[in-house]
């Protein structure tokens, strides 16, 4: 977090928190809901100021419980999440991937598949989902290893027939351009099961 931010939440430390005002898209958009109305359907508008956007990023954190937040001075603003904390996306080069705060991820230790097709992942920054834009090119990337022993050569290409197996249950050993990183357990799951699994809450409430 910001230096600023830091020194505001220790001379201000009981300034209450707020929920409802802020959520994170699919396509990883802060969107502020001016009425506090994230969960009454209120659509929210885009922050579109680069400069709001890239503090906001910079000061975006989660809890021990996995509630996530936007550190807003000594205001802590909670997150509605529309999919994951974490929305990630190919990077310019094509092949690097970062996350909607400019993270670039480099680890990858579990993969999610759910019933529309979204691929979440747990990676070193947390849980993650890859924009539906991306899913096509990063699907053709995606290989699956003959077990624990398999090796980069050995991998094959994830197809309709392992899309079918995970869905019956399978448990399949999956690979990003075969990298020993970016390999890790891939099973299909329910998406409201999701936020369990992968440790975050998809709307934080005041306790």
């Amino acid at each position: 977090m910001d230096e600023q931010v830091l020194g505001a939440m220790q001379k201000w430390p009981n300034v209450p928190a707020v929920y409802g005002w802020l959520s994170l898209n699919a396509h990883g958009d802060w969107l502020l809901h001016t009425q506090g109305g994230a969960r009454e359907g209120q659509s929210g508008e885009k922050i579109a100021n680069a400069q709001i956007r890239h503090f906001m990023n910079r000061n975006y954190a989660a809890n021990e419980a996995g509630e996530w937040f936007f550190q807003n001075g000594p205001q802590r603003v909670y997150v509605d999440l529309a999919c994951a904390p974490y929305i990630v996306r190919l990077a310019d080069d094509m092949q690097t991937l970062l996350t909607h705060n400019e993270l670039p991820v480099t680890r990858v230790s579990q993969w999610l598949l759910d019933a529309e097709g979204r691929l979440y992942m747990q990676t070193e920054h947390g849980a993650a989902m890859l924009a539906g834009r991306d899913m096509g090119l990063l699907s053709t990337r995606l290989q699956v290893m003959p077990g624990t022993a398999g090796t980069p050569a050995a991998a094959t290409p994830l197809d309709q027939n392992h899309l079918q197996a995970l869905h019956e249950g399978s448990i399949l050993l999956v690979s990003l351009d075969g990298a020993s990183d970016w390999t890790a357990p891939m099973q299909w799951l329910e998406n409201a099961l999701i936020p369990a699994r992968l440790g975050f809450v998809r709307e934080p409430a005041a306790s």
